[in-house]
C-alpha cells in the first residue's frame, strides 16, 4: 500500500465527521459536557514523570467545538510537535446527548469509526518496518498524531442514568506472590541506578521502601499481589450506568434496574434521550508516598 493512499483514507474519515456537525446541527444538543486533558512533554514522558494534570471543563459545548476535538488529530505548530509526547496525547472526555435521532447517530458514528478503522489497516500496509513505517507515514502526514486518529467513537444505544468519568492507572492483571514482586524490583533498582536519566535517589529510595514492605507482610492462604503502576500516566475512563431495557433479565448485574460499564474516555461519548446525571472528571494529583489518592487501589 503506496502511502500516497493516506490522504484517501485520511480525508473519509473528516468527511463523515462532517456528517455529524450537520446531524448535530439538525439536533442540537441536550447536553454537551466536554473536557480537555492536556498532553505532557516529551521530557516528562521519557523520565515517567507523573505530575499534577489539570482537567479543563466546557458545559453547552457548541457543534463546532465538538466536532474540533474529534478531528484534533493533526498539530501544524512545529514547536508543539518538538515539545510535547506523541504518545500521552490530548484527550477529550465528555458526553453528548441529542433529543432524537438514535439510529441515524449510531449510523453515522459507526461510519466514522469504520474509516478510522480502514486509515488504520493503511497505514500498516505502508510498511512492515514499524520505523520505517513511521517515517514514510509522518513524511505524507507530517504533524499527524496517530493515536488520535484512530481512536473510536463511542455511541451508548441505552437510556444513560448516570456517567462518572475518574481516573485509570494501567495495572498488571497478573496475580503474583512477593518473591517475584522483589525479583523483579531488584532488576528495576539495578536499571534505576545505572540509568543516566535517574537524576535523584528518589527512584530508587521508593523501589528499597516497597521491598521492605513486601518482606514484612505476610499473606493469608489464597492471597496474592497485583502491582499497580504508579509511574504511568493516568487515562480518563467513564463508568456507565444504564437503564436496563424492560424484559432483559438482571443477569449478575448487582443494580436492580441499571447496567454498569466502564470505558475509555479519550473522545466524547454519545448518546440519545434525558440527560443523566453526570460527574465531571476532576484534576489529577499523583499518590504522595503511600498514600493513594483518587480512589486507585
Amino acid at each position: 500500500m503506496a502511502s500516497e493512499d493516506l490522504l484517501f483514507y485520511r480525508d473519509r474519515i473528516l468527511e463523515r465527521i462532517e456528517k455529524l456537525r450537520s446531524f448535530l446541527n439538525d439536533h442540537q444538543p441536550v447536553m454537551a459536557e466536554l473536557m480537555t486533558v492536556g498532553t505532557v512533554t516529551r521530557h516528562e514522558e521519557r523520565l515517567k514523570e507523573v505530575n499534577p494534570i489539570e482537567v479543563s471543563t466546557i458545559s453547552d459545548a457548541s457543534v463546532d467545538e465538538i466536532i474540533r476535538v474529534i478531528q484534533d488529530f493533526c498539530i501544524d505548530d512545529i514547536d508543539v510537535l518538538s515539545r510535547n509526547s506523541t504518545k500521552v496525547t490530548t484527550k477529550y472526555p465528555g458526553l453528548i446527548i441529542v433529543p432524537e435521532g438514535a439510529e441515524q447517530l449510531s449510523g453515522i458514528i459507526c461510519d466514522i469509526n469504520d474509516a478510522k478503522s480502514d486509515f488504520a489497516s493503511a497505514m500498516k500496509r505502508v510498511n512492515s518496518e514499524k520505523h520505517i513505517r513511521f517515517k514514510e507515514v509522518h513524511r505524507k502526514l507530517p504533524g499527524l498524531v496517530t493515536a488520535h486518529s484512530t481512536r473510536k467513537i463511542l455511541f451508548v444505544e441505552e437510556q444513560l442514568k448516570k456517567v462518572t468519568f475518574a481516573w485509570r492507572l494501567n495495572r498488571n492483571q497478573v496475580k503474583t506472590n512477593a518473591s517475584d514482586l522483589i525479583a523483579m524490583l531488584d532488576k528495576r533498582r539495578l536499571v534505576a541506578v545505572k540509568s543516566p536519566v535517574t537524576t535523584d535517589l528518589t527512584v530508587v529510595a521508593n523501589i528499597d521502601r516497597a521491598k521492605a514492605l513486601l518482606e514484612r507482610k505476610v499473606l493469608r492462604d489464597g492471597e496474592g499481589y497485583r502491582l499497580c503502576r504508579t509511574n504511568t500516566f493516568p487515562v480518563p475512563i467513564a463508568h456507565l450506568f444504564t437503564y436496563r431495557p424492560e424484559g432483559k433479565e438482571r443477569g449478575s448485574s448487582k443494580y436492580a434496574e441499571t447496567d454498569y460499564k466502564v470505558v475509555k474516555a479519550s473522545l466524547p461519548i454519545f448518546g440519545v434521550g434525558q440527560k443523566p446525571t453526570i460527574k465531571r472528571l476532576q484534576d489529577w494529583v499523583p499518590a504522595q508516598d503511600e498514600a493513594l489518592s483518587n480512589g486507585r487501589r
